[in-house]
């Protein structure tokens, strides 16, 4: 037997009903779930494309190590200088507030063009050597008209006392140097491309060649500028200098160069401005102190003027020399008091207006306070009141003809309409006039104290004037007095704190920031390449493919065959396809009615997919559970079964459907119990139409009656109608999808021709995985095989014998 048929670890000499839960023939599986962003699926193919995503990093690596070779390193010396105390520095007017401000901006100037250009002059860094020890012979270069700036070298031959000038126009090869000029040692060099140099023979006597770069001074200046950085250190009185060069010793030549120019310049701005200010300081002091006087005597004339004039602390009122403070208390009591006349006046004219209407009531009076120093007006409401009074308690006695009711109506109505408006009128003339009489004293009064304020305020403000004068007369002689001692003084003086020192290490060096981009860059397009691949890729991988782009429930997974070293099967493997098999096989009996027996067609989109290895291992597995099964060998092209099984391949199912041989000649007997075999047959041209004759469906219902199971091998769906009229005659089909090998859009295809078919497919098996990523879930655990026990079951005594005993 072949040794795709996995060996059986179970008895075989049990047997066990078809049992069915109940399940409806139309069970087609679970809804596949809605999943997220597919992790899984993207690790699994990153592992299954490992060695491509290694070779891409690799390549990029080295990529990213060969790139390093063209970038330039440079190195960063720095230098950093003292600028003292600043008092040489500090504001010199009065119109500055804070002497640090006024420090001259030492950045800004140093790096300014006019600056910049000074320095490079000076220090000829417009010449780069590409020695450092050659900068001595460029001591006394200048440049002159019709300068030409380039690559130059300077050659020297020692023994014939001669030198040659060359231009580099190009590259460095030798063929692109071009003779410039040549004389004797001591000449003049370069004098046709604009040079003024005399280089000093004792530095050129020995044979050597100078090669040098001369850039255009505007050039060198931008250079500096790019390559210079000067900053001010945080809480001091220092500042760092900066200066970067791909030469480490011309790094730190030049920024030395650069620091001592700077200490030159600041030192002579300096002493410039320290003179400056004493000068400026001198002019000020000068008019600070005219200013002063002027205010003193503006001051004592104000004074002397406004003696004998009342002030905020002495009011004068007419006719009276002096009083105290108190007479403003009566300026205000005055005017209260002619308020207070005013608003008593208003009211009785009110109420005289209503005794002329006779409207009026004697209780209007009672808030007026002028009313009580009129002994009339008051005598004639105190009589009113009385009368009125006697005229209401007579009225409750008497009727109106009685003559004392009467009488008393005479004497109100004569209060009412003429004494008491008399009365009234009087008063109010007479509060008329005092209230005129208040207001002029008023009036005088309050010209006088309008006088005060004017002149306190003038005179305040000729205090202040002075005050201020003073305090700028003080501030100016402090600066000018410490201004010729800082003339005099050294302490303030730019010094160099730490001299620039040649860099060791590069500062600028990108090699292992773009190695490691480089790095990430080739793993993230390696990673990229994987995931592309896999979108792309039409073989089926996954289990989520079956399920939800097929539609088709899992019914089980097996797993690929593993063999030793030595060619013979791993147990452990072989446990997990058994186990597999066994899976397959619960399933289907609950997929099928319990009362008929189990037939179906295993196909698979394509060739290879191992529909064969599912058809008699499951057939095999049917057996062991002690059910009759018949495995059909329906690919009538290339089926191999009989040589599994080790029989006659003639005559076979296509025989018997040509009505050559009779249906027992065809039935074969396996090795293993209850399996029974029909071969393919013959090879005809004619099979397919054999297929769809009657005698096929007949075949299948005749089978039914003498088989529990029987298992149709067709070809695969893709080769032609024969998987379909075979899944049609058996009406059920179970799908074969092979990891990594199905093609899943013939699948889909396929699978979409069987929807118009009366044929119901079961679900699918997946055929070969590897127990990692998402099919690790339909693999078994180890370890768990059952080992077959020879020795015989030990009979143990009953009771019953124990007690007869």
């Amino acid at each position: 037997m072949s040794s795709n048929l996995i060996p059986s670890q179970s008895p075989t000499d049990l047997e066990y009903g078809l049992t069915s839960v109940g399940q409806p023939n139309s069970w087609q599986g679970t809804a596949p779930e809605s999943q997220g962003i597919p992790v899984a699926r993207y690790f699994a193919a990153i592992l299954r494309h490992k060695w491509l995503i290694l070779g891409i990093l690799i390549l990029g690596t080295a990529a990213g190590v060969f790139g390093t070779r063209f970038l330039k390193t440079e190195y960063e010396a720095s230098a950093s200088v003292w600028l003292g105390s600043g008092t040489k520095t500090a504001a010199v007017g009065p119109v500055t507030a804070d002497p640090a401000e006024a420090r001259p901006n030492w950045i800004e100037l140093l790096t300014s063009r006019g600056v910049a250009s000074n320095i490079v002059t000076r220090r000829r860094l417009f010449i780069i050597p590409d020695s450092v020890d050659d900068v001595p012979l460029f001591s006394d270069f200048v440049i002159g008209k019709g300068f030409s700036g380039g690559k130059y070298e300077l050659r020297v031959d020692s023994t014939k006392g001669t030198y040659r000038l060359l231009k580099n126009e190009s590259t460095d090869e030798e063929s692109a140097l071009t003779l410039v000029e040549s004389g004797a040692i001591g000449d003049s060099v370069g004098r046709k491309v604009g040079f003024l140099w005399q280089p000093n023979p004792a530095l050129i006597s020995t044979e050597k060649n100078v090669r040098f770069l001369v850039m255009p001074p505007r050039a060198a200046v931008s250079m500096l500028q790019g390559n210079l950085e000067v900053r001010p250190v945080p809480r001091t009185s220092s500042m760092e200098f900066v200066f970067r060069d791909p030469d480490p010793r011309r790094a730190a030549t030049t920024l030395n160069s650069i620091v001592d120019e700077f200490i030159n310049l600041a030192s002579e701005i300096q002493t410039r401005n320290v003179v400056d200010v004493g000068h400026r300081l001198k002019e000020q002091f000068d008019s600070a102190a005219l200013a002063l006087r002027n205010a003193e005597s503006a001051l004592e004339t104000f004074r002397i003027n406004t003696i004998t004039l009342p002030s905020d602390a002495t009011i004068l009122a007419p006719g009276v020399m002096a009083t105290s403070p108190s007479v403003l208390q009566d300026f205000y009591m005055k005017r209260q008091i002619a308020d207070g006349l005013r608003g008593d006046r208003i009211a009785l004219e009110r109420i005289l207006a209503e005794m002329r209407r006779g409207t009026f009531s004697v209780t209007a009076f009672a808030p007026i306070t002028s009313v009580q120093s009129s002994a009339e007006l008051s005598q004639a409401i105190r009589d009113l009141s009385l009368k009125e009074a006697n005229l209401r308690t007579a009225r409750v006695t008497f009727t109106d003809s009685n003559r004392v009711v009467q009488t008393l109506v005479r004497d109100v109505q004569s209060l009412r309409g003429q004494q008491l408006p008399q009365a009234t009128a009087d008063l109010i003339a007479d509060l008329r006039q005092r209230e005129t009489d208040l207001s002029g004293q008023i009036d005088r009064a309050a010209t006088e104290i309008r006088g005060i304020p004017a002149r306190t305020i003038e005179e305040q403000r000729l205090r202040r004037d002075v005050a201020s004068k003073d305090a700028l007369y003080q501030n100016i002689q402090t600066k000018y007095e410490n201004v010729r001692l800082q003339a005099l003084s050294t302490d303030d003086a730019i010094t160099v704190l730490d001299s620039a020192v040649v860099p060791q290490r590069p500062t600028t060096n990108r090699s292992a920031q773009i190695i490691l981009m480089a790095f990430a860059a080739s793993l993230a397009l390696g990673i990229a390449v994987a995931l592309a691949l896999d979108l792309m890729d039409k073989r089926f991988r996954y289990p989520e493919q079956a399920t939800g782009e097929l539609g088709l429930p899992i019914i089980g997974a097996v797993p690929a065959l593993v063999t030793l070293k030595s060619g013979a099967s791993d147990p452990e493997e072989d446990s997990q396809v058994v186990e597999s098999f066994r899976t397959i096989r619960m399933n289907l009996i609950h997929a099928f009615d319990g009362a008929g027996s189990i037939v179906l067609t295993i196909s698979s989109p394509g060739p290879g997919d191992g529909k064969s290895l599912v058809s008699m291992n499951l057939a095999m597995r049917f057996a062991e559970l002690g059910h009759h099964v018949l495995l059909v060998d329906g690919d009538i092209r290339r089926g191999e079964l009989h040589e599994t099984f080790e029989v006659a391949r003639r005559p076979g199912l296509v025989d018997y459907l040509a009505g050559v041989v009779p249906l027992d000649s065809i039935l074969r007997e396996t090795s293993a119990d209850n399996l029974t075999l029909i071969p393919c047959g013959s090879r005809r041209h004619r099979g397919p139409e054999l297929l769809q004759s009657p005698v096929l469906g007949a075949f299948i219902e005749q089978m039914k009656t003498r088989y529990d199971v029987i298992i149709v091998d067709s070809p695969p769906l893709g080769v032609g109608v024969d998987p379909f009229v075979l899944g049609s005659a058996t009406g059920n089909m179970l799908v074969v999808l092979r990891s990594g090998e199905t093609d899943r859009k013939l699948a889909l295809t396929r699978l979409r021709v069987l929807q118009r078919l009366p044929i119901r497919v079961v679900g699918a098996v997946l055929n070969g995985f590897s127990a990692e990523g998402a099919y690790r879930y339909y693999a078994h655990l180890y370890g768990y095989d059952m080992p077959e026990e020879d020795s015989p079951v030990p009979q143990l005594a009953s009771k019953s014998s124990d007690n007869g005993a």
